[in-house]
C-alpha cells in the first residue's frame, strides 16, 4: 500500500483524531494504537511526523535490553524539549521473549510513565492490546485514548506477497531475528482474521510461511504444527501439488532433528504425488532431498542412485538451478567416500552452472564445499581463499545463516593450524549471527567447536560450561546429531555419556 502524505488522513480518519489529540495533550497522556504491519505503522508514524508542531521521540524496543521500558523513555527524555511525544514501537518483541512478565511490568511501574510528564504511544498489534486489557487492566485503563488502524485483508495479503517474492529464495535467511518476530506477528494475525473462512489456498500459503519462520527459529515443534494444518487444507481443497511441497517442508524439519526415518517416509509420499501430478521439477527436487537421507545413513550407493535419477530430469528438462544443486550434492556424497578428486571435478561442474544463472546463494554454498575437499586436501591456504570468497556472497546478499556457516568453517582452518586465538575469534563472529538469527542449531555447532577451543587452552571450566549450553540447545530442539557428538564426548570426559550433562549445572559444570 502507497499513499502521499496528504492523503493517508482521508484513507485512515482515525489518524486526525490521534493527531488532534497529541496536539491538544500537555504533559501526561497515555495512547495506545493498534496496527498490525510495520509499512502501514510506518507510514502513519510518518504522516504525524509530518503534521505535527512538536517533536517526536522515538524508542524502539531491542530485546536484548534488559532494563526498564520507562527508564529508557526518561533517559531519551532528559535530552528533550518539554512539550516532545514520546513513540514506543515494538513492544512485542520483548514479549516474544519474556512473555506475560513484560506486560505486567507495565503494569506495576505505570506510575512511572505519569511522572515524565509526556504524552505517551505505544504502538501494537491487535493480540497484544488484547493481551495488555487482559493481563495490565490498570495500566489499560488509565489510557487516555485507543486508535485502532488496520489494512483491508486483501491488502495485507498483498504487502506480504509481494514483499516475500520480491526479495526471492532466501527471503527468510537475509532476515534478523526481529525482522522474523515481526513477520510472524504479522502472519498470525492474518490467519487470526481467516480463523471462521473456510479452508483455502491462502490459509494454507500463510500457514507454510509462518512454519518457515519457526523452522528458521529452530521452533521446530511450532513449525511442523504448522505444516501440520496446511497439509490438511491442502488435502481438503485437492490442492496437489501444494501437498507434496509440504510434505517436503516436514521432511526438511524432520532432517534437522536428526529424524530420518520420518524424513524418508515424507519424503517418498511427496515423490509420488510429483510424479501423480507430473511435476518433474518437484519430483527432481525430492529425489535429491531423499539422497541425502541414504548419505546421512552411510548409503552412498543409494545416495548416488537418487542423485542420478535427479540429475536426469533436471537437465531434461533444463532445470539449471536443480542441476547446479546435486552436482553438489553428488560431490558432497563422493567427499564422504574419500573420494576428492571427483568430488572437486562435481563441485567445478555445480559452480560453472551457478555463476552462469547468477544463483548467488547457491554459489556461496558451493564455493563453502570446494573450501571442505581443499582443507581435508592439507591445502588450507586454498581453503581459505574459497571461504573467503563464500563468505563474501553470503553477506552481500543478506544470507545470514549461510554466513555464521562460512565463518564456523574458516574457524576450523586455524583449528588445524593450530591458531586457536584467531579460530575463536571467527567463532565467537558465528555465534553473534547464529544468535542474531536465533538460529539454534547453528548456535549449537558453534558452542560445540568453542568448547574444544577452551579445552585446546587448558580452560576446562570454560569448555564444559559451553558444551552444557550446547547441550540445552539440542535437547529443547531435539538435534539428534549433536546429541550422539555429546553422548561420544561424555564418554571420552570419563563418564557415563548424555545423561552426565543433565546432572551439570550452569554456575558449575565441573563438578
Amino acid at each position: 500500500m502507497t499513499a502521499v502524505l496528504s492523503d493517508i488522513f482521508t484513507l485512515h480518519p482515525e489518524l486526525k483524531h490521534l493527531r488532534r489529540a497529541l496536539q491538544l495533550c500537555k504533559g501526561f497522556g497515555l495512547y495506545f494504537v493498534s496496527c498490525n504491519t510495520v509499512p502501514l505503522r510506518n507510514e502513519l508514524v510518518a504522516a504525524l511526523k509530518a503534521n505535527l508542531a512538536t517533536p517526536i521521540v522515538e524508542l524502539p524496543l531491542m530485546p536484548e535490553n534488559d532494563i526498564f521500558i520507562d527508564a529508557q523513555m526518561m533517559a531519551l527524555l532528559a535530552a528533550a524539549s518539554a512539550d516532545a511525544i514520546v513513540f514506543i514501537y515494538d513492544l512485542e518483541k520483548l514479549y516474544h521473549l519474556k512473555d506475560r512478565y513484560v506486560i505486567q511490568e507495565l503494569n506495576w511501574r505505570r506510575e512511572f510513565y505519569g511522572r515524565a510528564n509526556h504524552p505517551v504511544v505505544f504502538w501494537m498489534p491487535d493480540f497484544l492490546l488484547t493481551e495488555i486489557f487482559n493481563e495490565a487492566p490498570d495500566f489499560a485503563d488509565w489510557r487516555s485514548g485507543l486508535y485502532e488502524f488496520t489494512l483491508s485483508q486483501p491488502e495485507q495479503l498483498s504487502l506480504m506477497q509481494s514483499t516475500w517474492e520480491s526479495v526471492g529464495e532466501n527471503f527468510i535467511e537475509q532476515l534478523s531475528l526481529t525482522e522474523k518476530q515481526r513477520w510472524i506477528v504479522n502472519l498470525e494475525n492474518l490467519l487470526a482474521e481467516l480463523a471462521g473462512q473456510e479452508a483455502s489456498r491462502t490459509k494454507s500459503d500463510l500457514l507454510c510461511r509462518l512454519g518457515m519462520l519457526y523452522g528458521s527459529l529452530g521452533n521446530y515443534e511450532q513449525a511442523l504444527g504448522c505444516y501440520q494444518r496446511t497439509l490438511q487444507i491442502q488435502r481438503d481443497i485437492g490442492d496437489k501439488a501444494g501437498e507434496g511441497a509440504t510434505l517436503s517442508n516436514i521432511a526438511t524439519i524432520a532432517h534437522a532433528k536428526g529424524d530420518y526415518k520420518k524424513a524418508l517416509m515424507s519424503l517418498k509420499e511427496a515423490l509420488q504425488i510429483d510424479r501423480e501430478v507430473g511435476d518433474k521439477e518437484s519430483e527432481g527436487l525430492a529425489l535429491n532431498n531423499i539422497s541425502q537421507i541414504h548419505k546421512v545413513n552411510g548409503d552412498y550407493v543409494s545416495a548416488l542412485d537418487y542423485l542420478g535419477q535427479s540429475l536426469k530430469i533436471q537437465q531434461g528438462i533444463g532445470d539449471k538451478r536443480g542441476e547446479g544443486a546435486t552436482l553438489n550434492n553428488l560431490a558432497t556424497v563422493s567427499h564422504a567416500k574419500g573420494d576428492y578428486d571427483t568430488a572437486l571435478r562435481y563441485l567445478i561442474k555445480s559452480l560453472q552452472i551457478r555463476q552462469d544463472i547468477g544463483d548467488k546463494q547457491g554459489e556461496g554454498v558451493t564455493l563453502n564445499n570446494l573450501s571442505q575437499v581443499y582443507q581435508v586436501k592439507g591445502d588450507y591456504e586454498t581453503a581459505l581463499h574459497y571461504l573467503t570468497q563464500s563468505l563474501q556472497i553470503r553477506q552481500t546478499i543478506g544470507d545470514k545463516q549461510g554466513e555464521g556457516t562460512t565463518l564456523n568453517n574458516i574457524s576450523q582452518i586455524y583449528v588445524v593450524k593450530g591458531d586457536y586465538d584467531t579460530a575463536l575469534v571467527y567463532l565467537t563472529k558465528a555465534l553473534q549471527i547464529s544468535q542474531s538469527i536465533s538460529n539454534l542449531a547453528g548456535e549449537c555447532t558453534v558452542l560445540f567447536n568453542i568448547g574444544y577451543i577452551y579445552l585446546q587452552n587448558d580452560e576446562l571450566q570454560y569448555a564444559l560450561s559451553t558444551w552444557l549450553k550446547a547441550y540445552h540447545i539440542a535437547k529443547k530442539i531435539g538435534l539428534a546429531e549433536a546429541l550422539k557428538n555429546l553422548d561420544e564426548l561424555a564418554k571420552q570426559l570419563g563418564h557415563e555419556g548424555l545423561a552426565w550433562w543433565g546432572t551439570l549445572t550452569p554456575a558449575d559444570p565441573a563438578e
